[in-house]
């Protein structure tokens, strides 16, 4: 029986975006490969490190020969969520993943159509992706017509508009969910739209039915183990999310010392911004929905004629018209930025979590794909029952595999809210923990966080890689050992498994 003794995982450095290539080995044998995403932030790159670059390396590091031909080949595909920076590689216009053979596509319980919350969560409603974007346009023409001039500091508030657009869009293109309206039995919120990007929808879809047409298909549950593939004798695979409860709907900390990450946002209702905004891009055809005002649709009241003729009403009313700072105008689209938020974050929470474990050792990889708040939460709900020589039974929880995690990706790109604290961070207490972060300076505000990478660091004494972040550079990072932190030797280990290149970082995990 050849037992899998190393895995080799391979983090792509094309820019803000993930692509992880894991490949199991029996000694020196290859017995499985799994890609974990592909994407790119929507007009991010890397100089000399395009797309194209890296599924040429995939191709090179996954070819099986058939025929006298190569063909790549890729045992399994995970989908761990759908946002751009996570499935761009698989748009079909680029083409760059036809002719792989895949032979298994796994994809989160969520994206399931015989799953009736699923259906019912990615129920296609336009109005979500209207709302949000005509928000955005509505936002930059508003703000190209301001007239700043009467308006005190008018040139600074409109630079200040302007750079609030420009992160606006950039969290648009990470795309989203929608506004809460009912709940399951299971307390899980029925979401209106989980597809913002029709562009994200496109990558997936084509996943589905063409790339991956000819795979098995395996939507994926929390609390479930695979144990049955042959080629991965010695490796035991843990589905920890997407949630199925009610944690799914959870994407913001709790506050005070509840908190559970390492800073906290604040959520928002958005229900009377959507329907407001919808009414704004329907203005002039025919609509059903209600404009979210709170007396919307009453009637004037007796007598508000007489009011609105009175001659001082009407000086009142000139003056403020020939002043436009005086009036609120457009300012509720500000709105849009915590409904973006809202939206990024809850997708977020649907992501496919995955723990590899060696059986022989119980060393753990993690992936949480960009897991926020509710998800990592939700793991703790579960326990895994294997079988045991001696004990009959064993039971293993979420604390039990981040105990034994060796190798973290950090969650969404090492940013504030998607690495939990107590029952996350601060249970990987692992001596060997190496941490890897897909993440490129300057491509969203706040990311990394500080304080994050200061506490990776702390746990995984240093060996914290970063992928295409000029303020941590891998190589200069390896030439010299942080000192009284880590002992010569496993320094030395870690640099004897760790390969820098100019297209990827791989490092190799011994079981």
């Amino acid at each position: 029986m050849e037992t899998i003794n190393s895995i080799k995982i391979k983090m792509f450095r094309h820019g803000f975006g993930d692509c992880f290539l894991l490949r199991f080995y029996h000694q020196t044998k290859l017995k499985y490969k799994i890609l974990i995403d592909c994407g790119l932030k929507l007009h991010d790159k890397v100089e000399g490190v395009s797309m194209s670059d890296i599924v040429e390396q995939i191709k090179e590091d996954t070819f099986i020969v058939k025929n006298n031909k190569k063909i790549p080949h890729l045992d399994a595909l995970v989908i761990t969520h759908e946002h751009w920076d996570h499935v761009s590689g698989f748009k079909p216009e680029d083409k760059l993943f036809e002719g792989f053979q895949i032979d298994n596509l796994w994809l989160g319980w969520t994206e399931d159509p015989k799953d009736e919350v699923a259906k019912q969560i990615n129920k296609r409603l336009a109005e979500g992706a209207i709302a949000l974007n005509f928000a955005v346009e509505k936002l930059k023409e508003e703000t190209a017509e301001a007239d700043t001039t009467s308006m005190y500091m008018g040139d600074v508030l409109k630079a200040v508009k302007e750079d609030y657009n420009r992160i606006l869009a950039d969290i648009v293109n990470f795309n989203g969910e929608f506004s809460a309206a009912k709940k399951t039995e299971s307390g899980i919120s029925i979401n209106k739209d989980l597809k913002i990007s029709i562009d994200t929808q496109r990558a997936l879809e084509n996943v589905i039915q063409n790339l991956a047409k000819k795979s098995v298909r395996k939507y994926l549950n929390p609390g479930e183990i695979i144990d049955n593939i042959e080629q991965l004798t010695g490796v035991r695979i843990y589905v920890l999310g997407p949630p199925k409860n009610k944690q799914i709907n959870k994407d913001a900390p709790s506050k005070g010392e509840k908190k559970e990450v390492y800073m906290s946002l604040a959520n928002a209702q958005m229900d009377g911004f959507i329907k407001g905004m919808l009414n704004m891009e329907q203005a002039g055809k025919p609509t059903v929905l209600d404009n979210g005002e709170p007396f919307s649709g009453i009637e004037k009241l007796q007598g508000i004629q007489e009011i609105e003729a009175n001659e001082c009403v009407k000086v009142m009313q000139e003056k403020y018209k020939s002043e436009p700072w005086r009036t609120v105008k457009n300012d509720w689209l500000d709105a849009a930025g915590a409904l973006a938020l809202q939206m990024d974050s809850d997708t977020n929470n649907t992501s496919v979590v995955l723990a590899f474990e060696f059986i022989s050792s119980g060393k753990v990889l993690l992936f949480p794909g960009d897991a926020q708040v509710g998800n990592w939460l939700s793991w703790h709900d579960y326990t895994w029952k294997l079988k045991d020589t001696i004990l009959g039974t064993k039971s293993v929880t979420a604390t039990d595999l981040l105990n034994q995690t060796v190798f973290y990706k950090a969650g969404h790109h090492a940013s504030h809210n998607a690495t939990l604290k107590k029952e996350g961070l601060e249970l990987m207490n692992n001596e060997e923990l190496v941490v890897f972060i897909p993440e490129k300076k300057g491509a969203y505000p706040g990311i990394p966080y500080d304080k994050l990478v200061e506490r990776l660091r702390e746990k995984a004494k240093e060996r914290v890689i970063f992928s295409a972040d000029v303020d941590y550079d891998p190589e200069e990072k390896l030439k010299n050992k942080p000192d009284n932190i880590i002992s010569d030797k496993d320094w030395k280990a870690f640099k004897d498994n760790v390969v820098i290149d100019k297209k990827f970082i791989e490092y190799t995990v011994k079981g």
